[in-house]
C-alpha cells in the first residue's frame, strides 16, 4: 500500500480493440463508476447524465482524488493535470498489427457497430479508406503536450506521405520517447498473463473477461492468413515496430509493476 499523502492515479491511453473494453470492465467491478474509476468516452458522459455529475473535469479537488483509474479514448497526456497531488502511472496496451486491424474489420462491419459499414463490405473495400500505421498517429495525437510540438511532428507526415500513407520516423520518435515514461507497456495477447500483475499494485482483484470480441460479441468475417499478416505489417510498418519494441520489453515492464 501506498502512503494516503503519496497516492497513485492509473491513467490508461486506450488504444482501440487491445482489450480495453474487457480491462474498462474489470475496473468497474473494482472501483464505483464516477467515483473511483473515471471513464473519459461516451459510455463516462453518459453516465455522468444519468446520475447527475458534472463533467469529470469540472468537479472538485477533493472529488478528484478519490479517483484510482482513469480509462478511456479521451485520456491524453494532458489528464493527469487533473490530479495535482497524485501520482500519475501511465498505462496501455498493444496488439499485434493485423490482429488489430482485422478486428476493427470484423466489429466495425458487424451489427454490434455504429459504423457506416456493413457485412456486405469487403476487406479491401474497408482497407482502402483506413489510416494507415493508425495507432502512431493516435499516440502522438495523445502524448505529445505541446501544441506546436504536436503540429510540427503530424506536419512531417503531411510533407513526407499522401493522405492514408503511413505515419514517420519523426512521430514514430516523439512517441517512443513518452512511453518509455509508463509505468506499464503491455500486450493484449499477454493480458491474462500480465495483468494480475499490474491489479496487484493497484489493489483490485479479478480475472480479464474477453468482451466486445470477435467470435463471441459478434462474428468474426474474416480470418488471418500468412499473406495478409505479412502484407498488414508491410504497409504498417510504424505501427509494427512499435509492438514488436514492446512485445520483447514485456518482462522489463512486469518488473516496473513490483517495484515500489
Amino acid at each position: 500500500m501506498y502512503p494516503e499523502e503519496n497516492p497513485e492515479v492509473f491513467i490508461f491511453f486506450h488504444i482501440p480493440k487491445t482489450g480495453g473494453t474487457s480491462v474498462n470492465h474489470l475496473l468497474r467491478k473494482n472501483l464505483k463508476l464516477g467515483h473511483g474509476f473515471i471513464q473519459l468516452d461516451d459510455a463516462g458522459e453518459r453516465d455522468d447524465r444519468k446520475n447527475h455529475r458534472l463533467p469529470f473535469p469540472e468537479r472538485s479537488l477533493e472529488e478528484r482524488m478519490a479517483v484510482r483509474a482513469i480509462a478511456g479514448h479521451e485520456v491524453n497526456i494532458r489528464t493527469e493535470s487533473l490530479f495535482p497531488n497524485k501520482i500519475p502511472q501511465r498505462i496501455t496496451f498493444f496488439r499485434k498489427t493485423a490482429d488489430r486491424i482485422l478486428s476493427a474489420f470484423n466489429y466495425e462491419t458487424s451489427d454490434a457497430s455504429n459504423s457506416k459499414w456493413d457485412a456486405t463490405v469487403s476487406f479491401d473495400t474497408w482497407y482502402a479508406q483506413q489510416e494507415r500505421d493508425v495507432i502512431t498517429k493516435f499516440l502522438v495525437k495523445r502524448l505529445i503536450a505541446n501544441r506546436l510540438r504536436r503540429a510540427w511532428v503530424q506536419g512531417q507526415r503531411l510533407l513526407q506521405y499522401r493522405l492514408r500513407r503511413g505515419a514517420s520516423s519523426a512521430m514514430f520518435e516523439q512517441v517512443q520517447r513518452e512511453l518509455k515514461k509508463f509505468l506499464f507497456v503491455g500486450c493484449t495477447e499477454h493480458l491474462n498473463r500480465d495483468f494480475p500483475f499490474l491489479a496487484a499494485r493497484m489493489n483490485i482483484h479479478g480475472e480479464i473477461e474477453k468482451r466486445n470480441a470477435a467470435g463471441r460479441n459478434f462474428s468474426k468475417r474474416l480470418e488471418l492468413t500468412p499473406e495478409l499478416e505479412a502484407r498488414l505489417e508491410r504497409e504498417n510498418s510504424w505501427d509494427t515496430r512499435l509492438y514488436q519494441y514492446w512485445h520483447d520489453r514485456l518482462e522489463e515492464s512486469v518488473q516496473r509493476l513490483q517495484t515500489k
